[in-house]
């Protein structure tokens, strides 16, 4: 059994979650704003989180990463499954700023077309 304080810091490290309805000039859509650590384990208890946040309404699904501080391989099938859901039901999956790490792996795996263009300073 740990200490307390080892425990503390494993709870600090876990990932979160973050589901919000944003209004835009042009449309209402969801933002899920994963941060944290996003590996296999992480998958697996947040799963329904996510797919709550897609099922919330028949809105657009912006997925906001930039608080990814890794991010493994299962959470890009779903990703690829929850975009070819969305897109049978004619609605968007669109990822929103991924952290260094996840542009990365985003790119290697031929999923850069999904990232929202970043607005020009101006």
């Amino acid at each position: 059994m740990g200490s307390i304080a080892s425990r503390e810091s494993d709870v600090s490290t876990l990932p979160r979650v973050t589901v919000s309805k944003r209004h835009g000039r042009d449309a209402t859509h969801t933002v899920v704003a994963l941060r944290g650590e996003l590996d296999a384990a992480a998958l697996s208890s947040l799963a329904k989180s996510f797919d709550d946040a897609i099922e919330r309404d028949g809105s657009d699904v912006v997925i906001d990463l930039a608080g990814v501080d890794f991010i493994g391989a299962a959470w890009i099938g779903t990703f690829v499954r929850s975009r070819a859901y969305l897109k049978s039901q004619d609605r968007a999956l669109t990822v929103r700023a991924p952290s260094r790490v996840a542009h990365r792996l985003l790119d290697l795996c031929g999923l850069a077309n999904l990232i929202e263009p970043t607005p020009c300073p101006g």
